[in-house]
């Protein structure tokens, strides 16, 4: 065997080597580990900028680019982790209604035990109080709640918008101390929940014509009063139970 010969096979055998123990360490639990962690924040990366900007545009006049922008990303990349406007769009409201579901018990915690008037504040307290630090979630529902009546129909993910609704009036009827039919069930949570909408939603528009700083505590306030005035007399006419 020449030297040549002698020479390939070695270098031959060192470089396939190589090759596999690179191969190996991208195999590594660590490597892979490390892999999944940039995937899930890069995800999450994307995930918030689609929420700041579907929570200032509706769903037809947002962009992906837009989205790309803010995140601060390739516009190409979006696609590697969601195949369409509409998959990121109903990613956000999905999200949004797990955190809202885990939210809605602690609202209802304990008001059974106090005063109707009481029991109405702390709920409003606590509502309004999760909204102020999360305001995405009511203004992506306000800015797309008509776009269901639109003549090519409703947007991606438009029941989760509506499952958004039950989730609130579900929570009122389990924990309600009152006998109330089924129809009056149904005008009271969806009073509650148009009022809820617009005033934490657009409470940019509101607080402007009230001459107040949306984000003041005189603002949330002033929310808080509104809803009270509007809902406490209807409680007080439904009877209770026994």
């Amino acid at each position: 065997m020449t030297c040549t010969r002698q020479f390939s096979m070695i270098w031959s055998m060192k470089n396939g080597n190589s090759k596999k123990s690179k191969q190996a360490k991208k195999r590594s639990p660590k490597v892979l580990q490390k892999k999944k962690k940039a995937k899930e924040d890069k995800r999450t990366t994307i995930l918030k900028a689609a929420q700041k900007v579907f929570s200032e545009h509706p769903y037809h006049t947002a962009s992906m680019r837009m989205i790309a922008k803010e995140a601060g990303i390739d516009h190409p990349l979006i696609i590697y982790y969601f195949p369409s406007k509409g998959a990121l769009f109903e990613a956000i409201l999905v999200g949004l209604n797990q955190e809202l579901s885990q939210e809605l018990p602690k609202w209802f915690k304990g008001i059974g035990n106090m005063s109707l008037s009481k029991g109405v504040s702390t709920y409003l307290d606590r509502a309004i109080g999760f909204y102020r630090v999360n305001p995405g979630i009511m203004r992506i529902i306000l800015l797309n709640m008509t776009q269901s009546i639109r003549k090519s129909g409703a947007i991606p993910g438009y029941q989760h918008i509506q499952k958004a609704f039950e989730m609130g009036a579900k929570a009122f009827k389990q924990s309600s101390r009152f006998k109330i039919k089924t129809r009056q069930m149904s005008f009271f949570t969806k009073g509650v929940n148009m009022m809820m909408t617009n005033l934490m939603g657009a409470r940019e528009y509101h607080a402007e014509i009230q001459g107040l700083d949306p984000k003041s505590d005189a603002y949330f306030k002033w929310a808080k009063d509104v809803i009270m005035f509007m809902i406490l007399p209807v409680l007080n006419s439904f009877e209770l139970k026994e």
